[in-house]
């Protein structure tokens, strides 16, 4: 596992990336209330605007970056997928929660682990964290200037994204099914 540690005065990054020829083992969430969704063209799922993350992540993979001072050729886009989106928003309700800011839970749950626990079957993951942006702009704008985050988002590999919200901490969760 890939981690990536930045920390400056105004916000911390991390990223990971797992590839398994195995799931991890399911484990058991602790449900969460979970907000509404709605399907017009300001999708907010998981306290985050869908469709401007999407678009936002999608634009980037379309033209190609600079992840620091790798050079990153464009990849094909992703699709939101809501099982991820609520392993990222339930991870972030629990780092909030319980004030900590890690990609393996308190009670020792990897992402695989809590991808898995949500149904997503998958061969390969990857999960940004921040803390600290307003939205879905400045979120991933930290993510892109910071070179592990931003190979994850420009992974090629990945086929889905989802990404949820609470109080300022953000999970972003990539995969591809099995």
């Amino acid at each position: 596992m890939k981690k990536l540690l930045l920390i400056t005065s105004l916000f911390v990054l991390v990223a990971c990336q797992k590839e398994s020829e195995a799931p991890a083992e399911n484990s058991t969430e602790e449900s969460a209330s979970t907000p509404g969704t709605s399907t017009g063209s300001n999708a907010i799922v998981y306290n985050v605007n869908k469709n401007t993350m999407l678009q936002l992540i999608n634009d980037v993979r379309s033209k190609g970056c600079n992840c620091g001072s790798t050079v990153m050729p464009p990849v094909g886009k992703l699709e939101w997928n809501d099982k991820l989106a609520k392993a990222g928003y339930l991870h972030s309700v629990d780092m909030n929660a319980k004030n900590y800011f890690s990609h393996t839970s308190q009670d020792g749950r990897s992402p695989g682990d809590r991808i898995t626990a949500q149904g997503f079957n998958w061969s390969t993951y990857g999960e940004n964290i921040a803390r600290g942006q307003s939205n879905e702009a400045a979120v991933m704008n930290s993510w892109l200037n910071s070179e592990g985050h931003c190979k994850n988002i420009m992974n090629g590999r990945f086929k889905y994204v989802g990404v949820g919200m609470q109080n300022k901490y953000w999970t972003q969760v990539f995969g591809t099914l099995r």
